[in-house]
Protein backbone atom coordinates (compact mmCIF):
# COMPACT_ATOMS: atom_id res chain seq x y z
CA UNK A 1 0.00 0.00 0.00
CA UNK A 2 2.87 2.35 0.86
CA UNK A 3 4.50 1.63 -2.53
CA UNK A 4 1.20 2.33 -4.31
CA UNK A 5 0.83 5.63 -2.48
CA UNK A 6 4.39 6.61 -3.38
CA UNK A 7 3.84 5.79 -7.06
CA UNK A 8 0.56 7.70 -7.04
CA UNK A 9 2.28 10.74 -5.56
CA UNK A 10 5.09 10.54 -8.11
CA UNK A 11 2.73 10.39 -11.08
CA UNK A 12 0.66 13.25 -9.66
CA UNK A 13 3.80 15.32 -9.16
CA UNK A 14 4.98 14.71 -12.72
CA UNK A 15 1.52 15.59 -14.07
CA UNK A 16 1.47 18.86 -12.15
CA UNK A 17 5.04 19.66 -13.20
CA UNK A 18 4.15 18.95 -16.82
CA UNK A 19 1.09 21.18 -16.55
CA UNK A 20 3.13 24.04 -15.16
CA UNK A 21 5.84 23.90 -17.82
CA UNK A 22 3.66 22.93 -20.78
CA UNK A 23 4.39 24.87 -23.99
CA UNK A 24 1.96 27.55 -25.05
CA UNK A 25 1.16 28.90 -28.49
CA UNK A 26 2.25 32.44 -27.61
CA UNK A 27 4.69 34.20 -25.34
CA UNK A 28 8.43 33.98 -24.74
CA UNK A 29 10.69 32.01 -22.44
CA UNK A 30 13.59 33.43 -20.46
CA UNK A 31 16.55 31.29 -19.39
CA UNK A 32 18.96 32.62 -16.79
CA UNK A 33 22.47 31.20 -16.81
CA UNK A 34 25.31 31.50 -14.33
CA UNK A 35 28.60 33.20 -15.05
CA UNK A 36 32.16 31.94 -15.06
CA UNK A 37 33.83 29.07 -16.88
CA UNK A 38 31.18 26.50 -15.89
CA UNK A 39 27.75 28.14 -16.06
CA UNK A 40 24.84 26.38 -14.43
CA UNK A 41 22.81 26.02 -17.62
CA UNK A 42 19.92 23.56 -17.93
CA UNK A 43 20.06 20.38 -19.95
CA UNK A 44 17.30 18.71 -21.94
CA UNK A 45 17.13 15.00 -22.81
CA UNK A 46 15.22 13.99 -25.95
CA UNK A 47 14.73 10.39 -27.02
CA UNK A 48 12.42 8.27 -29.19
CA UNK A 49 11.97 5.82 -26.31
CA UNK A 50 12.01 8.08 -23.25
CA UNK A 51 9.97 11.17 -22.46
CA UNK A 52 11.65 14.55 -22.72
CA UNK A 53 13.03 15.84 -19.41
CA UNK A 54 14.73 19.10 -18.51
CA UNK A 55 16.83 19.66 -15.40
CA UNK A 56 19.54 21.97 -14.02
CA UNK A 57 23.08 21.01 -14.93
CA UNK A 58 24.37 20.85 -11.35
CA UNK A 59 25.72 17.31 -11.22
CA UNK A 60 22.98 16.40 -8.73
CA UNK A 61 20.02 14.16 -9.46
CA UNK A 62 17.50 15.47 -11.93
CA UNK A 63 14.07 16.10 -10.41
CA UNK A 64 12.37 13.34 -12.40
CA UNK A 65 15.27 10.96 -11.79
CA UNK A 66 15.05 11.49 -8.04
CA UNK A 67 11.32 10.77 -8.09
CA UNK A 68 11.74 7.42 -9.78
CA UNK A 69 15.08 6.50 -8.21
CA UNK A 70 17.12 6.36 -11.42
CA UNK A 71 20.84 7.07 -11.78
CA UNK A 72 22.11 10.55 -10.88
CA UNK A 73 22.90 13.05 -13.61
CA UNK A 74 26.55 13.81 -14.41
CA UNK A 75 27.97 17.32 -14.48
CA UNK A 76 29.10 18.47 -17.93
CA UNK A 77 32.70 19.01 -18.89
CA UNK A 78 33.72 22.62 -19.45
CA UNK A 79 32.87 23.87 -22.94
CA UNK A 80 33.72 27.12 -24.69
CA UNK A 81 30.81 29.52 -25.15
CA UNK A 82 28.20 27.00 -24.00
CA UNK A 83 24.62 27.20 -25.20
CA UNK A 84 22.00 28.62 -22.86
CA UNK A 85 20.30 25.24 -23.14
CA UNK A 86 22.36 22.07 -23.31
CA UNK A 87 20.60 19.15 -25.03
CA UNK A 88 21.15 15.40 -25.05
CA UNK A 89 19.77 13.21 -27.82
CA UNK A 90 19.26 9.49 -28.25
CA UNK A 91 18.11 7.26 -31.12
CA UNK A 92 17.55 3.53 -30.61
CA UNK A 93 16.97 0.92 -33.33
CA UNK A 94 16.20 -2.64 -32.23
CA UNK A 95 13.99 -3.62 -35.17
CA UNK A 96 14.85 -3.08 -38.84
CA UNK A 97 12.03 -2.98 -41.34
CA UNK A 98 8.73 -4.61 -40.47
CA UNK A 99 10.23 -7.87 -39.15
CA UNK A 100 11.57 -8.24 -35.62
CA UNK A 101 14.96 -9.94 -35.28
CA UNK A 102 16.21 -9.22 -38.82
CA UNK A 103 19.54 -7.34 -38.89
CA UNK A 104 20.16 -4.13 -40.81
CA UNK A 105 22.06 -5.35 -43.90
CA UNK A 106 19.79 -8.39 -44.23
CA UNK A 107 16.86 -5.97 -44.36
CA UNK A 108 18.16 -3.00 -46.35
CA UNK A 109 21.18 -4.20 -48.33
CA UNK A 110 24.56 -2.52 -48.60
CA UNK A 111 24.03 0.99 -49.92
CA UNK A 112 22.32 4.19 -48.83
CA UNK A 113 21.62 5.81 -45.47
CA UNK A 114 19.07 4.34 -43.05
CA UNK A 115 17.43 7.10 -40.93
CA UNK A 116 17.79 6.07 -37.30
CA UNK A 117 14.84 6.49 -35.11
CA UNK A 118 13.25 9.77 -35.17
CA UNK A 119 9.95 8.24 -36.26
CA UNK A 120 6.86 9.81 -37.72
CA UNK A 121 5.24 9.56 -34.28
CA UNK A 122 7.98 11.70 -32.75
CA UNK A 123 9.27 10.97 -29.26
CA UNK A 124 6.77 8.12 -28.79
CA UNK A 125 7.83 6.27 -31.93
CA UNK A 126 9.52 3.38 -30.12
CA UNK A 127 12.61 1.56 -31.38
CA UNK A 128 11.56 0.22 -34.79
CA UNK A 129 13.55 1.72 -37.69
CA UNK A 130 11.42 0.99 -40.72
CA UNK A 131 12.28 3.74 -43.19
CA UNK A 132 13.98 2.56 -46.37
CA UNK A 133 17.51 3.78 -47.16
CA UNK A 134 17.89 7.18 -48.80
CA UNK A 135 20.63 8.40 -51.12
CA UNK A 136 21.93 11.27 -48.98
CA UNK A 137 21.35 13.14 -45.72
CA UNK A 138 17.91 14.76 -45.71
CA UNK A 139 16.92 13.39 -49.11
CA UNK A 140 13.54 12.26 -47.71
CA UNK A 141 12.59 15.56 -46.09
CA UNK A 142 11.26 17.36 -49.19
CA UNK A 143 11.59 20.74 -47.51
CA UNK A 144 10.02 19.58 -44.24
CA UNK A 145 12.58 19.70 -41.36
CA UNK A 146 12.85 16.31 -39.66
CA UNK A 147 14.64 15.18 -36.52
CA UNK A 148 15.19 16.49 -33.02
CA UNK A 149 14.76 20.29 -32.76
CA UNK A 150 17.61 22.49 -31.59
CA UNK A 151 16.65 25.04 -28.94
CA UNK A 152 19.05 28.00 -28.86
CA UNK A 153 22.23 27.79 -30.89
CA UNK A 154 25.10 25.61 -29.71
CA UNK A 155 27.65 23.02 -30.72
CA UNK A 156 26.91 19.34 -31.35
CA UNK A 157 29.66 17.12 -29.91
CA UNK A 158 30.45 13.81 -28.20
CA UNK A 159 28.82 11.26 -30.51
CA UNK A 160 28.73 7.71 -29.12
CA UNK A 161 27.12 4.43 -30.22
CA UNK A 162 26.82 0.96 -28.78
CA UNK A 163 24.83 -2.12 -29.61
CA UNK A 164 24.72 -5.81 -30.44
CA UNK A 165 25.82 -7.74 -33.52
CA UNK A 166 23.88 -10.66 -34.99
CA UNK A 167 26.65 -12.88 -33.56
CA UNK A 168 25.72 -11.73 -30.06
CA UNK A 169 28.92 -9.74 -29.60
CA UNK A 170 28.60 -6.17 -28.41
CA UNK A 171 30.28 -3.04 -29.75
CA UNK A 172 30.86 0.56 -28.82
CA UNK A 173 32.43 3.50 -30.64
CA UNK A 174 32.71 7.24 -30.16
CA UNK A 175 33.75 10.56 -31.68
CA UNK A 176 34.82 13.05 -29.02
CA UNK A 177 36.93 15.16 -31.38
CA UNK A 178 34.69 16.55 -34.13
CA UNK A 179 32.11 19.26 -33.48
CA UNK A 180 29.45 21.04 -35.54
CA UNK A 181 27.70 24.35 -34.73
CA UNK A 182 23.93 24.45 -35.13
CA UNK A 183 21.52 27.36 -35.08
CA UNK A 184 18.32 27.76 -33.10
CA UNK A 185 15.31 26.10 -34.77
CA UNK A 186 17.42 23.72 -36.84
CA UNK A 187 16.94 19.94 -36.62
CA UNK A 188 19.36 17.04 -36.28
CA UNK A 189 19.08 13.26 -36.65
CA UNK A 190 21.30 10.20 -37.04
CA UNK A 191 21.76 7.82 -39.97
CA UNK A 192 23.40 4.43 -40.52
CA UNK A 193 25.64 4.46 -43.61
CA UNK A 194 25.22 0.95 -45.04
CA UNK A 195 28.14 1.20 -47.48
CA UNK A 196 30.66 2.15 -44.79
CA UNK A 197 29.05 0.74 -41.61
CA UNK A 198 29.23 4.18 -40.07
CA UNK A 199 26.99 6.42 -37.99
CA UNK A 200 26.59 9.98 -39.30
CA UNK A 201 24.58 13.00 -38.17
CA UNK A 202 22.69 15.33 -40.44
CA UNK A 203 20.82 18.61 -40.19
CA UNK A 204 18.54 19.16 -43.14
CA UNK A 205 20.56 18.19 -46.22
CA UNK A 206 23.88 18.98 -44.50
CA UNK A 207 25.99 16.15 -43.08
CA UNK A 208 27.70 17.17 -39.85
CA UNK A 209 31.36 16.47 -39.22
CA UNK A 210 30.72 13.97 -36.42
CA UNK A 211 30.94 10.35 -37.56
CA UNK A 212 32.38 6.98 -36.62
CA UNK A 213 32.75 3.55 -38.17
CA UNK A 214 31.60 0.26 -36.69
CA UNK A 215 34.04 -2.65 -37.09
CA UNK A 216 31.85 -5.32 -38.63
CA UNK A 217 33.39 -8.78 -39.07
CA UNK A 218 32.75 -10.67 -42.33
CA UNK A 219 29.42 -12.48 -42.18
CA UNK A 220 28.23 -10.54 -39.14
CA UNK A 221 25.59 -7.81 -39.04
CA UNK A 222 24.14 -5.16 -36.73
CA UNK A 223 21.04 -6.18 -34.78
CA UNK A 224 20.66 -3.31 -32.30
CA UNK A 225 22.26 0.13 -32.19
CA UNK A 226 21.86 2.98 -29.74
CA UNK A 227 23.23 6.41 -30.68
CA UNK A 228 23.67 9.39 -28.35
CA UNK A 229 25.04 12.88 -28.87
CA UNK A 230 24.91 16.24 -27.11
CA UNK A 231 24.58 19.90 -27.95
CA UNK A 232 26.51 22.10 -25.53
Amino acid sequence: MRRLAKDSWAYTFVFVLGYLVACGTTGTTKITTGGGAQPNYPRMMTSPVRNTAIFPNTGAQAVLASVFGTHPARADATVSNPSDLGQSFESVCATWGASFGVSIHATFGNSGLVPLNFGTAGVGAGNACEKSPIASVGADENGTPTGFPIFLQGTVNNLVAYGVFASGNTFRCLDTTDTSPLQDSSFVRAYYDLAHDAIVLGSGTTQLTLTYSISLSPGDDVDIVQVQWVKS
